[in-house]
């Protein structure tokens, strides 16, 4: 199955099967897994990887859990096999989890803060270049400074995705609020959907 992990800079897992190096391509095994306990550890949605390894210096892959899976009532994954297939910049992690979001628009979990990352409700900010900002909703609102990585969900109703944009902030696009319609087009958001908590 398609997750993703979080690991040091120097490719190092720190959880579940203890530290050690990985190296991309190679399947790692391991003989048993329990969700905080043993296993190869990784999660489902892209962005809860962030809760162990946070945006900045660490590294963060797609990779390919198998074997024997065990799962937590979260999204946390444990497994007896995993492979780091591909590894994500940061436009490829909000890409996956802007997926992970349409594909399972009811489930919980998705709002993230921290670390170079927002993901809200309605709106989002972004603070500095190559910050991710998400905004999800009915009139979602995103804004950032050139180099962003800005990502719009527009879902009229609870569980109805009905368009998701993901885009680099320009600098004419730099410190505007930036919506998005059914047809996936992004235009300023106009003056009175910009009511910032």
């Amino acid at each position: 199955m398609m997750a993703f992990k979080g690991l040091t800079k120097d490719l190092v897992a720190s959880m579940g099967a203890g530290q050690k190096v990985l190296e991309p391509g190679v399947t790692y095994r391991e003989e048993k897994s329990k969700t905080a306990s043993c296993g190869w550890h990784c999660t489902e949605n892209p962005f809860e990887c962030l809760d162990y390894f946070p945006l900045g210096e660490n590294r963060h892959f797609r990779v390919e859990a198998g074997g024997n899976i065990d799962e937590d009532a979260g999204n946390r994954i444990s497994c007896t096999e995993i492979t780091l297939v591909e590894e994500l910049d940061r436009k490829k992690l909000a890409g996956y989890g802007m997926l992970y979001m349409v594909q399972h628009p009811l489930r919980e979990g998705w709002e993230q803060c921290g670390a170079h990352i927002r993901v809200a409700a309605d709106q989002a900010e972004a603070v500095q270049e190559g910050d991710i900002a998400i905004a999800r909703g009915p009139h979602p609102k995103v804004k950032g400074p050139a180099g962003a990585i800005l990502g719009l969900i527009l879902e009229p109703e609870p569980g109805k995705v009905t368009a998701a944009k993901l885009f680099t902030a320009s600098g004419e696009q730099s410190g505007k609020w930036w919506t998005v319609d059914t047809e996936r087009n992004i235009r300023e958001a106009e003056s009175d959907e910009e009511e910032v908590n």
